[in-house]
């Protein structure tokens, strides 16, 4: 197993934590997790990375990196400039990018904004961020101030144990096994005198103000020059890549059998693993 340790990286504005697994020595990756994850969300492909340098990121508001300030939405595209500052803090000039679901957008918009520094590029189980109709955006607009309007006058509960927010994960929207929720609550947890609270940024919860449209998706996915392997999961978030992949000038789907957190069972995480290792 190569090897594992948590990094800081200053920013002009935020401080950003990662974890690097894999060969110190190796070929640098940049992985980017899902909505609500964190850096510990590589840790099982982090087991079996041979001449990589798997540099997982706590993006910003998640796990223990730092939040946005107050009055600052969580936009998707903030993220492109985050990671900008990431590769300029660690004097990376090309680079490759892994990403999960909303990391797997990050990776693509950033693939697209920047072709030439993007050598291979793995999305998981994702592709594209949400979009928003054009003729829809004034009403989404609306409805999305009135409920952050409510959203902000509410404090989370806390869970009483810990074994209540283990099992919280464990049975979410998109279920992971024990280990997987006891890992990314190592980095997702935060104790208090009341119990248990997620260290995420409680504004990640909001709904998104604006968002992209499906024409300017596309651009971006026109835009990307770098060698492409989008995995599929069979009992995933298709949606985000369905109808997509044809957009990318040099992409390879591949489907395997497993959850939108396929990258996290020990089968997939394998696999998904070697594929990286090809890149060497």
């Amino acid at each position: 197993m190569g090897c594992c340790h948590e990094v800081c990286l200053t920013l002009p504005e935020y401080s950003v934590k990662a974890v690097i697994y894999g060969d110190p020595d190796g070929l640098p990756v940049i992985a980017l997790h899902g909505w609500l994850d964190n850096a510990a969300s590589f840790y099982a492909v982090g087991k079996h990375l041979e001449g990589i340098k798997l540099i997982s990121l706590d993006l910003i508001g998640h796990g223990r990196s730092s939040y946005r300030p107050d009055g600052m939405p969580y936009h998707i595209w903030d993220n492109v400039t985050d990671l900008y500052q990431v590769l300029e803090q660690l004097k990376i000039d090309k680079t490759c990018l892994v990403g999960h679901s909303m990391g797997a957008s990050i990776a693509m918009l950033f693939a697209g904004t920047f072709p030439d520094r993007i050598q291979h590029l793995m999305a998981i189980d994702g592709l594209v961020p949400l979009a928003y109709d054009v003729d829809s955006l004034p009403e989404l607009l609306s409805d999305a101030i009135v409920k952050r309007e409510k959203m902000g006058s509410r404090n989370l509960k806390p869970y009483k144990t810990k074994e209540d927010a283990v099992s919280a994960r464990m049975n979410g929207r998109w279920p992971v096994s024990r280990e997987a929720a006891e890992r990314l609550l190592e980095r997702g947890l935060a104790k208090t005198d009341d119990g248990y609270i997620w260290s995420n940024d409680p504004r990640l919860l909001m709904p998104s103000l604006v968002r992209f449209s499906p024409d300017q998706i596309r651009a971006f996915l026109k835009a990307v020059k770098a060698q492409t392997t989008v995995i599929r999961a069979s009992n995933g978030a298709a949606n985000l890549i369905d109808g997509w992949v044809g957009e990318l000038s040099s992409a390879e789907l591949i489907d395997m059998q497993g959850g939108h957190h396929l990258h996290l069972e020990p089968h997939c995480a394998k696999e998904i693993a070697s594929l990286l290792n090809s890149w060497v």
